[in-house]
């Protein structure tokens, strides 16, 4: 697992559009920050899991002229398994997203919650004694 740093600055047309990838491979988004640049325009974009034509929907961002957004989503949070794409359906946004990747997130709380049960299982065969 590894934490990457996306920003916009860097991305090419083709990542804005949807049709290739911010990140390959499973991973979940756990910080984005955006904000619409020209100060007169409304902003709409789309994050995908998966390309936008067949893709699954993640999260649906509209900013008005000037505004920012910033998010602590959290680990596990929005998860993708696939490949992570923004699609920018109007307006003009600059930006970074954070996320762990090559990791797929069901996997991890499945882990964590047998780990969890174990723990608990373990405990009450203490008491018992």
């Amino acid at each position: 697992m590894r934490r990457v740093a996306f920003t916009l600055a860097n991305a090419t047309t083709a990542q804005l559009n949807g049709t290739d990838s911010l990140v390959h491979g499973p991973g979940c988004v756990t910080w984005h920050s955006t904000v619409e640049t020209t100060g007169s325009a409304t902003a709409e974009y789309y994050l995908f899991d998966g390309n936008t034509r067949n893709g699954v929907y993640l999260a649906y961002v509209t900013l008005s002229a000037g505004q920012s957004t910033r998010d602590y989503i959290g680990l596990h949070c929005l998860p993708f398994v696939e490949s992570l794409h923004v699609n920018v359906v109007s307006g003009s946004i600059s930006g970074a997203f954070i996320a762990w990747v090559d990791h797929t997130c069901e996997h991890e709380l499945d882990l964590q919650h047998d780990l969890l049960r174990l723990q608990i299982g373990t405990d009450l065969s203490q008491l018992q004694r």
